[in-house]
């Protein structure tokens, strides 16, 4: 017993040193799409947000059938998954994340019941657990959590964010063992230099034995379509962490949003063709936009724009695997010039999710991202 326990504990530290970033998404169609689709190797580990109970509304399975089949279907060594705590119930919400909200994010024996729900999936599936405490005024809930989980699990990943840390490090500190994960999400308002931060870190280094992965949108959720200046820089997108996590911020692996804006989940919207495009040279995003509301901009305008830019130019002459044909958000847009439809805003979603990921990946595959050993 003695052995395979230690064989446990080589084998995870051998798979959680490949680990390098870890692209968060809701569990929502064009995410969805792209965490079944997306082969993300060995050096990422997707989280997946479970925000409502079905993927859609007339889905007749059941959503531990339907999460159960997604998680089977991610090409990853492993995939964290989450009922975040973070979500508060606000105007405009979409009703069906409104109810999960109530009914089973606040919940501590629906969240528990869930995630057991999906034990099949251990060791793959990795649970991630956050205080309820702000939610529901409950102490010692990360504990609750994960000591129920850690009977089935073998790998339980604890969230804390800037504005609950403080509260969390005590349970934080009894509890992870060096099989765990321990994920520090920073609100998007915070610079990285931000004293708050700086303090939090002070204790984050003293935790020694998890592995440590700072997570953190890039894309300000004031961004929108209409306010992009055409072919410029986004200089509201912040992608500092991709820098940062290793030195100084000593965390093993970074995570965000995978290149598109971590919204309010709210309903509806109105037409507004807009795109954004990662570089990966420079680390920096460029907006494009319609000239008129109308979907055809996104064929007329956006797409050519963005193939005949200079910014493609230069993404190509660093490195040509950023915009090889292993990158099916660039493919998805050669098609859309050579006569596919491009009419849609969400696929426009899903195009700015591939070709991050892709260049994530490239960058990690030659070495232009490190992380703390």
């Amino acid at each position: 017993m003695k052995n395979l326990k230690l064989l446990k504990h080589l084998n995870f530290n051998i798979m959680s040193q490949n680990l390098k970033y870890m692209p968060t998404f809701r569990a929502r169609q064009q995410e969805i799409i792209v965490l079944k689709s997306f082969d993300f190797g060995n050096n990422m580990y997707p989280l997946m947000e479970i925000i409502k109970e079905k993927d859609r509304s007339n889905n007749p399975k059941t959503s531990i059938e339907i999460y159960s089949e997604i998680i089977g279907a991610i090409n990853a060594d492993n995939v964290f998954v989450d009922l975040p705590t973070y979500i508060r119930d606000s105007s405009g919400m979409q009703d069906d994340v409104v109810a999960f909200n109530r009914t089973m994010l606040s919940n501590i024996d629906n969240r528990l019941a869930f995630y057991n729900a999906l034990a099949a999936h251990s060791p793959k599936l990795i649970p991630v657990v956050s205080s309820l405490q702000i939610k529901t005024g409950q102490a010692n809930t990360i504990t609750q959590q994960f000591q129920n989980l850690k009977q089935t699990f073998p790998s339980v990943a604890i969230r804390t964010f800037t504005n609950t840390f403080k509260n969390d490090i005590a349970e934080i500190r009894a509890l992870l063992t060096a099989s765990d994960y321990l994920i520090y999400d920073i609100h998007e308002g915070l610079g990285l230099t931000n004293p708050v931060i700086t303090q939090d870190r002070i204790e984050l280094d003293t935790i020694t034995a998890p592995f440590k992965v700072a997570l953190r949108s890039a894309i300000n959720t004031d961004i929108q379509n209409v306010r992009l200046n055409h072919g410029e820089i986004v200089y509201e997108a912040d992608n500092s962490l991709l820098d940062m996590f290793y030195q100084p911020m000593h965390f093993n692996a970074f995570g965000d949003y995978v290149g598109i804006k971590k919204d309010d989940l709210t309903s509806g919207g109105t037409i507004s063709p807009g795109f954004i495009l990662y570089n990966p040279v420079n680390k920096l995003y460029y907006g494009y936009k319609g000239d008129v509301k109308n979907l055809a901009e996104f064929e007329t305008k956006i797409v050519p724009s963005v193939l005949a830019s200079q910014i493609a130019k230069d993404i190509n002459a660093a490195n040509p695997d950023y915009l090889n044909n292993q990158n099916e958000g660039w493919n998805t847009l050669l098609r859309i010039r050579d006569g596919e439809t491009g009419k849609s805003q969400a696929k426009f979603k899903r195009i700015s999710m591939e070709h991050y990921l892709h260049c994530i990946k490239v960058s990690i595959a030659n070495g232009n991202i490190r992380y703390a050993p």
